[in-house]
């Protein structure tokens, strides 16, 4: 492509820090593994931060630290746990790896965000009154209406886990997402804003027995070097990732506000801004900059023509894929929502004569 949809990076900075860490550090749990912990706990505004292998990892080990998981606490099976399905699979996937129920939600057709005032019967009659639990995504980088998820939690006295895993420094009325709900799960997978060379995730919470928790369940339930109570996984990060991670959090928000310029010269230069809106609440780190449009098609065909990437997050709502066949059930927005949905390029290498490009062909179709 002559403008590639994703540019994968790779520094010289990136590059010694990962030399060092391989020449001076232990390969597993090197000293870089705590320093970039505190670090991101200090970014986001948190107590503590546990770094595990990927966002994944960090959601079903969040849902288990917080009792979630009926298979590893011994509680009576079929937790419920709310979630969008507007969102990538993992989102769902890790509350069945913990032996509970995804209760999927339908989304707001302005933004794409989770609907918590849009509630349905779910999946064999549940209600969302039966949730013990909630997922809320921050989705493109966009802060959800956390309001209304919090709301809602504080009224059925559930806990709130934080799908953040596209949205590292966007804000929610000042805050970090990340430190809005009882844990906030991060990605570094290499397309995020900030990557570790590979796959990678970060926890954050401020209390403490949820960090401890966290901490032995990526370390195979460990309690000592040789006692462990509790089930667990290898799922760890490295420590030459985690030397990595500190040099990309140190030019995240740099990276973030060129994200912001790249929208910006789409929203200017675009026929109509047909650009998804950020929340009014919030501010948006633009993981995906997404275009809403009924010729979505017809403009990606023109991109792709002119050798310029786009993609579509997402084709497929989370309860129309045929993993979730048992649990399918009517969404109409995301259903709709998933058939108008565009995402351009967005990562800061981006120049602004490509985005200008970009808009040029964007307005052939739209006119």
């Amino acid at each position: 492509m002559k403008i590639p949809f994703f540019v994968q990076e790779f520094t010289d900075e990136m590059e010694e820090a990962a030399i060092h860490a391989l020449r001076n550090e232990s390969f597993v749990g090197g000293e870089s593994v705590s320093k970039f912990e505190e670090e991101f706990a200090k970014y986001i505004g948190t107590k503590y931060a546990v770094a595990v292998s990927s966002g994944n990892s960090a959601l079903q080990i969040s849902l288990m630290a917080l009792g979630l998981s009926a298979e590893y606490f011994q509680l009576p099976a079929g937790n419920k746990i709310i979630t969008p399905t507007n969102s990538f699979i993992a989102s769902a996937n890790c509350i069945r790896m913990c032996n509970s129920y995804p209760l999927l939600a339908d989304v707001n057709m302005e933004d794409g965000g989770i609907d918590m005032n849009n509630r349905k019967k779910t999946y064999a009659g549940f209600t969302w009154e039966d949730a013990t639990g909630v997922i809320p995504v921050h989705i493109y980088g966009n802060p959800c209406d956390f309001d209304s998820v919090k709301s809602f939690a504080d009224e059925q006295n559930i806990p709130i886990i934080e799908d953040a895993c596209q949205a590292h420094g966007a804000e929610y009325k000042g805050k970090k997402v990340g430190s809005l709900g009882d844990v906030g799960c991060f990605s570094f997978y290499p397309t995020k804003n900030m990557t570790v060379g590979g796959d990678g995730g970060m926890t954050t919470t401020d209390n403490e027995e949820t960090a401890l928790k966290i901490k032995s369940i990526r370390d195979n339930g460990r309690k000592t070097k040789n006692e462990f109570d509790k089930m667990g996984f290898t799922m760890r990060l490295n420590t030459v990732s985690a030397a990595i991670g500190r040099i990309q959090l140190k030019h995240l928000d740099e990276k973030n506000a060129r994200r912001r310029e790249i929208v910006s010269i789409y929203r200017k230069n675009l026929t109509e801004d047909y650009i998804l809106p950020e929340n009014k609440d919030g501010k948006s780190v633009y993981h995906q900059i997404v275009l809403k449009h009924e010729k979505r098609d017809e403009i990606r065909k023109e991109l792709t023509d002119n050798e310029i990437g786009s993609a579509i997050y997402y084709e497929t709502p989370i309860h129309r894929q045929s993993i979730y066949e048992l649990y399918r059930y009517e969404l109409p927005n995301s259903e709709k929502f998933s058939k108008l949905i565009l995402s351009l390029p967005s990562y800061p290498q981006l120049t602004d004569d490509q985005a200008l490009e970009i808009c040029e062909c964007v307005n052939k179709v739209i006119g």
